[in-house]
């Protein structure tokens, strides 16, 4: 299988079809407000599109043990061990009044990026030790700033710059930061969900609505041109939230239309395929050692783990955008309440 950088460079040389008009996003939510994550925004994007697909929760195969989350969840969002079902919730400074919708864990393991309600009101990212010490606000962007990823060496940043509606990198030993895409979507939503390819992040794979429908792309971490990968009027479906596991070799991310649920594919977007085939699964997220990928159900708000060798799947938690902080501890979101 050629690297990715190969393919990159391949793919660039050739002439990418023009899209005449890029389709309409039909039934989507417009963002209530700066704070709210783009898993949230494609599950409506998906039930919307795909509207023939019901919204009926798959039974589970058998094959997987659901671990139960144990007899009182706590009301903020929390830690879980899969190995004992033990939760234990995040300190008040990282997940103070339920404000934190997004975490990513550094590589050592030490630190925690997310993103909450910084100056002026606005949601601004900030990092801060696991214990919950030494909270720093690193973005200061006017319209807000969230969905921070980590570099492979944490020496860096990716995050949605709402103003600009773009993925933004952040150095954070200098504090410079640079645009890393220039998407121009006809909806107010431009680039999202980014994430840094490994081992060195040379590459920034993120999602976007181009038309006709959402697509994952890669481009360069330093800037410049992008390519498609799946989705985006490839492959006949949509895709949105793609991640590379952590050797590089395959890409992960919510699919509808042809295929749906949670899917893999080669690091280049071939060979895409059905893993957990369920509507409404978002947020995969691999596990350090890229055995298992965990995502959860919008519709129950049930969190999951699926073997990738097997394709066998565990209940373990209540609530939502599962991120793992080692290979057996998952921080997890609560349950909004209907406000």
């Amino acid at each position: 299988m050629p690297e990715l950088k190969e393919v990159f460079a391949m793919v660039t040389k050739q002439t990418e079809p023009e899209v005449d008009s890029w389709k309409e996003q039909e039934q989507r939510q417009r963002r209530l407000s700066r704070n709210r994550r783009f898993g949230a925004l494609a599950v409506a994007a998906a039930i919307g599109l795909v509207a023939v697909v019901l919204g009926i929760r798959a039974a589970n195969d058998g094959t997987g043990t659901p671990t139960p989350p144990g007899s009182a969840v706590p009301e903020t969002d929390y830690l879980i061990d899969l190995n004992t079902g033990e939760m234990t919730a995040l300190p008040t400074s990282i997940a103070s009044d339920g404000r934190s919708d997004w975490y990513a864990v550094s590589p050592d393991g030490t630190r925690v990026a997310f993103d909450s309600q910084g100056e002026a009101g606005t949601t601004q990212v900030f990092i801060a030790s696991l214990d919950g010490a030494d909270v720093q606000q690193v973005t200061h962007q006017p319209r807000g700033a969230g969905v921070p990823v980590w570099s492979p060496d944490g020496a860096a940043i990716a995050y949605q710059g709402w103003d600009v509606e773009n993925i933004i990198v952040l150095d954070l030993a200098t504090g410079e930061t640079s645009q890393v895409t220039n998407e121009k979507p006809t909806s107010e939503i431009g680039a999202v969900s980014a994430d840094f390819s490994p081992p060195n992040g040379e590459f920034i794979v993120y999602s976007v609505d181009r038309g006709p429908g959402w697509g994952v792309r890669i481009v360069p971490a330093t800037g410049g041109r992008s390519i498609p990968l799946v989705g985006g009027g490839k492959n006949q479906v949509e895709a949105g939230e793609g991640t590379l596991s952590p050797d590089g070799s395959t890409l992960t991310m919510w699919c509808a239309g042809r295929l749906s649920g949670i899917c893999i594919a080669n690091h280049d977007g071939t060979n895409l395929r059905t893993l957990v085939s369920e509507p409404s699964l978002f947020s995969p997220r691999w596990s350090p050692d890229g055995t298992r990928i965990a995502y959860f159900n919008a519709e129950t708000k049930e969190v999951f783990t699926v073997e990738v060798a097997t394709g066998e799947t565990t209940l373990v938690a209540e609530g939502t955008s599962p991120e793992w902080r080692d290979d057996h501890t998952l921080i997890v979101e609560t349950i909004e309440s209907p406000s």
